[in-house]
């Protein structure tokens, strides 16, 4: 099953597989990721892997909104979530934005596999410009913090939900400039904080 489109939204089929594209790191134990009526049950067991939606055609996004369910919160010290060995996160909704950035053949060659991935998700004769992700954060102090990522000048992270309790949440976002997006890149995460929780996502909403 394709996106659903409903008066210029679409609403990711988050209860079916079909076009999900789940990655794995090399040296980390992969997330364990289940489909039902009910939505999509990321399982983390101190482990972490991207899960990835390419849109059928690049989308301009304004607007995310998304609701689920958390069973258990992060071990991670209140203020250090985001830092070495902390670097861990129950949702961050990454927009794959176009833009002119290509990989040559040697990049190619030796970039990681994550990053060739990325690129590969951009249509013939676009590029890629980053991975800006809508972060969902366990204090409420780093709320509206933002950051390009210290690992690679692709990432850049935005702190715009404050997730600190179990249950139910439902989520809305409105980017102050909207994006030309060619993917959704989902970051669920436990590998530093050795953390055990699932992450439920009911639904996925962008909006222009």
């Amino acid at each position: 099953m394709n996106s659903l489109v409903l008066a210029g939204a679409i609403a990711l089929p988050v209860q079916h597989d079909a076009n999900w594209q789940l990655l794995e790191y090399s040296r980390l134990e992969a997330n364990q990721v289940t489909f039902s009526e009910a939505g999509m049950m990321v399982t983390v067991d101190q482990s972490a892997s991207p899960i990835i939606y390419p849109l059928e055609n690049p989308k301009t996004v304004g607007k995310v909104t998304v609701t689920g369910n958390l069973s258990n919160l992060l071990k991670v010290p209140a203020a250090s979530q985001g830092q070495k060995g902390s670097d861990d996160f129950s949702l961050k909704i990454g927009l794959v934005v176009a833009g002119d950035k290509t990989l040559n053949g040697f990049q190619k060659m030796f970039s990681a596999k994550w990053i060739r991935k990325l690129f590969e998700l951009a249509p013939d004769g676009v590029g890629v410009e980053k991975i800006y992700f809508l972060t969902a954060v366990q204090n409420q102090g780093l709320l509206g913090q933002q950051r390009q990522h210290p690992l690679s000048d692709l990432i850049y992270e935005n702190n715009v939900w404050l997730l600190d309790k179990t249950g139910d949440f439902d989520l809305t976002y409105s980017l102050e400039k909207p994006q030309k997006v060619i993917a959704i890149w989902l970051s669920i995460d436990g590998d530093d904080t050795r953390s055990n929780y699932t992450t439920t996502i009911n639904s996925l909403v962008l909006e222009g």
